[in-house]
C-alpha cells in the first residue's frame, strides 16, 4: 500500500482534497510514504483560481497559521480567507511533528469571486467530517507504522545514505516546494544533513548549485503559465513561481531565456541561449 494511493482513493470516495505538509526524510526515501508532487499542496481547482489571479501570498500566510497551529499537535477544522474549509491533522512521532494532514477542500459560507467560472466545492456535512476524521486516523497510523519501520532498519542513519540519494531527493523536495520562499538549508533540514554537505553534493552531481536549479524549475513553471495563462499579469505569474518581485523574476527570466516575460508571452519562443553559469 502507497500513502498516494490513500490520498488519491480517499478523494475520490469522499470528494474532498487530501495533501500531507511533510516534515520528515521518510517521506523522500520509503516509497510507502512518497507522494507525488502536487500531494504536498492543496490543489483544489478553486483553490487554484485563487493562487492564480494574485492570492498565493493569501494561501501561504494562511498555511503558515495553520502549521503553527499543527505544531501544537492538535487536531482542529478550519476555514481559510476564501471560505474553503479543512480537517487538519497533525502527526507526531517520538515527541517530534513529523507531517500535517490536510482533508477537506469543502466550502463554508464560501465567497466566490464574480470571474470564477468552475464548479462549487461541495459544502461540507456532519457525516463528511465524521468521514474524514475517520480517514485522518486510518492515515496517522499508517505514517507512524511505515516510519517506524524506516527508523529500525537505519533509514534515520544519514551516513548510510549515498550522494545520489540526497540530490535525487533535493529535486524532489524543490519540485514540492519552488513556488515556496526556499533554500538549500531547508532541504537540508529535510534531510537532516548540513547545508554545506548537502550544496556541495548537488554541485558535485549536477554542475548546477541548488539555487540555480530551483530558478531553472521556476522558469520553466514561468513558461507555461506565459503560454497557456495570458489572463494573468506578469507579476502574478511571479508570485506564482516563487519570486516576490516582478523586477528580479523579469531579471532572472531574461537570463535563462534570452528574452523578457513580455516578449516571451508575445512570441511563446525564446532563442537558444547557453545556460547560466553554474556558479550562480
Amino acid at each position: 500500500m502507497k500513502l498516494s494511493s490513500v490520498l488519491r482513493y480517499i478523494e475520490k470516495e469522499t470528494g474532498a482534497v487530501a495533501s500531507i505538509h511533510i516534515l520528515h526524510p521518510a517521506f523522500l526515501d520509503c516509497e510507502a510514504l512518497r507522494l507525488e508532487p502536487d500531494q504536498s499542496l492543496h490543489h483544489g481547482e478553486f483553490c487554484r483560481y485563487n493562487k492564480m489571479h494574485g492570492e498565493i501570498k493569501t494561501c501561504i500566510n494562511n498555511k503558515a497559521r495553520s502549521l503553527n497551529v499543527a505544531s501544537r499537535g492538535r487536531s482542529f477544522a478550519g476555514t481559510c480567507p476564501f471560505g474553503i474549509w479543512d480537517y487538519v491533522r497533525p502527526v507526531l512521532f517520538e515527541g517530534k511533528l513529523i507531517a500535517v494532514l490536510y482533508l477537506g477542500g469543502f466550502r463554508k459560507d464560501l465567497p466566490l469571486p464574480s470571474a470564477w467560472k468552475g464548479p462549487l466545492p461541495g459544502i461540507v456535512t456532519e457525516k463528511e467530517k465524521k468521514e474524514l476524521r475517520q480517514y485522518a486516523d486510518f492515515m496517522e497510523r499508517f505514517i507512524r507504522i511505515e516510519i517506524g519501520i524506516w527508523s529500525r532498519t537505519g533509514g534515520s542513519k544519514g551516513k548510510q545514505r549515498t550522494p545520489e540519494y540526497y540530490v535525487r531527493n533535493s529535486m524532489f523536495f524543490i519540485d514540492c516546494n519552488f513556488s515556496k520562499d526556499i533554500s538549500v538549508e531547508d532541504a537540508a533540514e529535510t534531510l537532516r544533513v548540513t547545508p554545506n554537505y548537502l550544496g556541495e553534493q548537488i554541485r558535485k552531481h549536477t554542475g548546477k548549485s541548488f539555487r540555480l536549479i530551483l530558478n531553472e524549475r521556476r522558469i520553466r513553471e514561468a513558461e507555461v503559465y506565459l503560454r497557456l495563462h495570458k489572463e494573468l499579469s506578469i507579476s502574478r505569474i511571479a508570485n506564482l513561481c516563487g519570486f516576490n518581485d516582478s523586477n528580479y523574476f523579469a531579471t532572472v527570466f531574461r537570463k535563462y531565456t534570452g528574452t523578457t516575460p513580455r516578449e516571451y508571452r508575445n512570441t511563446g519562443t525564446a532563442p537558444d541561449l547557453p545556460p547560466p553559469s553554474p556558479a550562480e
